[in-house]
């Protein structure tokens, strides 16, 4: 790699990019007017409104049913509330007129005064005020009513109290006196740092993507892309002049962002009169987060990077920055939740860390051990992006990618259509919807019934009718083949090696993402016998499983996606096949047993080995969890609800020896697979 060719290149895009409007305005001018627009326009805008509507005067009806002296002076004393009207009483008081008029908007308040007797025989005024929380100006009359009336209630107190020769002070029992230790700048920095991850992240991708998608898809559009291929410089030397710029451009946008940040802060509290004196902002926060932000940064390029590669146009590139701009910003909304906070499990998901991160910075409260995790985790999904960016632009198909997206239509001439990625993507995600929405509240009402029903009618009857309306070959689509009754066998006997080892995966995940309580419970109840015997639980939680969701993942989902390759297939299937369980806790483990049945399916090619594996993994989880205390041997692997972790290496080994069993009886190779797919037309 040429260093001096990756400098030329990376000096010509960014001359490029100057010269561009739209760089200077996103990259350089957005940032320096969006700080003080947000926060010195909108804060001046929001003490002016409240100003505003603290001296709008507002209108109340009172009802006083009692009409004595207290009642009077109750009148009186929010007669003294300013901007405060009360209107004349009526002679005839009807509720509903009132209550009409409160939704009109022409009062603010109904406030109706009635009195009855405690159980001790003491006067107590009822007062009920009728109030529109959506409106600004009744939830202001109401605020002062409450005021009002809880001081005009120690009044009364204070009287009945003398009335009977007792000091209104033997009422003060417990004083309670508020200190807040925290310092200014740690105040500040609880503050900033809630909103700092939001406004950081959202910026930079918004930034980065615009120049991402003009450095290789816009120059796709432009047919500008082939002068700079028959250079003198190489594919990945381009790859990364062109990373470089972007990288460059980011970073700039986030100094832009977090000088305007600063000075806006500044100003805020010299407009209020606050003294900065008293008190330093965190500067030595926001240089920490900068350079926490380059390896964000770098990940963010990359991956833009990588979009615009892949995209025809900007216009494409747009529509898939979308999706990633938009899950960004989600993610880096955790700094708004409360209760999260940075530990190990949280420092390897990446933009929730720097959320965290950012805000235990602001605070001063963050762990240099988590630090380097996150900087660490997210270095090495850099250069997992960066190789992916120059795997992209060395292939061909990709670079000069014209063709477009094929229809969703699945039925016509060739009926076996149905088999293509495109296809499967698109039923997998309506499935899943369903499960949610549908299968999910069938669960709520009945879990038993519930899961009988999803099985049946959302996850196996689409795929029995997409293929019958298909007129695709069930059998073979399915593998519904014979094989070598020894593969049961081999299965059975990894049956209980496989299960402790997810078992453990799930032990290490708890550790690293603690689950509460109440999650674990409803998982134990899942596999716990119910009333209607062992044999039900296993028929619902075992079978059914076993059958409807082989026949949707390994059956009809593999066999379309093995085209793009065997292990390709079966890796994909089996992340789709952990995402449909809607848990991330169990994404991991699931995941990992749909690799391990989608090799049991392509080796073995029939599906009634992956469904036996499947129905013993949940059966056996059902056996061990109802009736763990029989069996001395289950005893010594599970103590205290955790499994052992020696039991890795035996699980492991017996494991090896299935694997070797399987190849054995099962000779044909992988690439034997893709081979006969081939001669069979099934490649696409």
């Amino acid at each position: 790699m040429n260093l001096k060719k990756i400098f030329v290149i990376y000096k010509k895009e960014m001359l490029d990019l100057v010269r561009d409007r739209r760089t200077i305005i996103t990259a350089f001018v957005l940032p320096i007017i969006l700080y003080p627009l947000l926060m010195i326009g909108i804060s001046s805008m929001m003490s002016r409104q409240e100003m505003k509507l603290e001296q709008q005067e507002l209108v109340i009806y009172l009802n006083d049913t009692i009409h004595d002296e207290t009642s009077r002076e109750l009148i009186e004393s929010l007669s003294q509330i300013e901007t405060l009207q009360i209107m004349d009483e009526a002679i005839v008081y009807n509720e509903g007129t009132y209550l009409d008029l409160l939704q009109d908007k022409s009062i603010q308040a109904l406030i109706n005064i009635e009195d009855s007797l405690s159980s001790s025989g003491y006067r107590i005024f009822n007062i009920t005020c009728f109030y529109d929380e959506t409106s600004e100006k009744s939830s202001m009359a109401y605020r002062k009513i409450k005021d009002n009336l809880r001081d005009l209630e120690e009044v009364l107190i204070s009287k009945r109290l003398e009335k009977i020769k007792i000091n209104s002070e033997i009422l003060n029992a417990v004083e309670i006196k508020k200190e807040n230790i925290a310092p200014p700048e740690q105040m500040v920095g609880f503050v900033v740092g809630k909103f700092l991850p939001y406004l950081l992240i959202m910026l930079t991708i918004s930034g980065a993507s615009v120049i991402a998608s003009d450095l290789i898809a816009g120059e796709k559009e432009r047919g500008t892309l082939e002068t700079i291929l028959v250079s003198a410089a190489r594919r990945d030397e381009l790859v990364i002049g062109k990373y470089l710029t972007i990288i460059t451009i980011s970073i700039i946008t986030v100094l832009l962002n977090l000088l305007s940040m600063y000075l806006s802060f500044r100003h805020i509290f010299m407009q209020t009169g606050t003294n900065i004196g008293d008190f330093q902002l965190p500067i030595g926060n926001f240089v920490l987060i900068l350079l926490l932000m380059l390896p964000l940064i770098t990940l963010f390029s990359a991956i833009l990077l990588s979009i615009s590669t892949y995209s025809r146009n900007i216009k494409e590139a747009q529509s898939y920055q979308m999706p990633l701009l938009f899950g960004a910003i989600m993610l880096s909304m955790v700094s708004f939740l409360p209760g999260f906070e940075l530990n190990i499990g949280f420092a390897l998901i990446p933009i929730v860390n720097f959320s965290l991160l950012m805000r235990d910075i602001m605070m001063n409260n963050f762990q240099l051990s988590y630090l380097f995790i996150v900087i660490g985790s997210t270095l090495v999904l850099d250069v997992i992006t960066v190789y992916i960016s120059i795997k992209l632009f060395h292939s061909e198909n990709v670079l000069f990618r014209t063709a477009e997206e094929k229809s969703l239509k699945f039925w016509g001439k060739n009926k076996k259509d149905v088999l293509n990625i495109q296809f499967i993507m698109v039923y997998f995600v309506i499935m899943i919807i369903a499960l949610y929405y549908i299968g999910g509240s069938w669960q709520l009402k009945d879990m038993m019934n519930g899961l009988i029903k999803t099985q049946l009618l959302i996850i196996l009857l689409p795929v029995i009718m997409i293929l019958r309306i298909s007129k695709a070959d069930i059998k073979k689509t399915l593998r519904l083949n014979y094989t070598n009754p020894i593969n049961f066998l081999l299965v059975l006997i990894a049956a209980l090696p496989l299960l402790l080892l997810s078992g453990i995966l799930g032990q290490i995940i708890n550790h690293i993402f603690p689950v509460s309580e109440a999650y674990l419970e409803i998982l134990q109840n899942l596999i716990t016998v119910q009333q209607e015997g062992l044999w039900f639980t296993i028929f619902v939680v075992g079978i059914l499983p076993g059958v409807c969701e082989e026949v949707m993942f390994r059956g009809f989902i593999l066999n379309a996606l093995r085209k793009k390759g065997v292990w390709y297939g079966i890796i994909l299937t089996a992340v789709l096949f952990g995402a449909f369980h809607l848990d991330p806790f169990r994404f991991l483990p699931a995941t990992l047993l749909g690799i391990w049945l989608g090799y049991l399916a392509v080796k073995t090619n029939s599906l009634f080995v992956p469904v036996l594996a499947h129905f013993l993994q949940n059966s056996l989880a059902i056996l061990i969890t109802n009736y763990a205390e029989n069996f001395s041997f289950i005893k010594l692997i599970i103590r205290d609800d955790e499994i052992a972790y020696w039991v890795v290496i035996p699980s492991v080994i017996i494991l090896y020896f299935v694997v070797k069993g399987l190849s054995t009886l099962n000779p044909k190779t992988f690439a034997t697979v893709e081979e006969q797919d081939l001669a069979n037309g099934d490649k696409d």
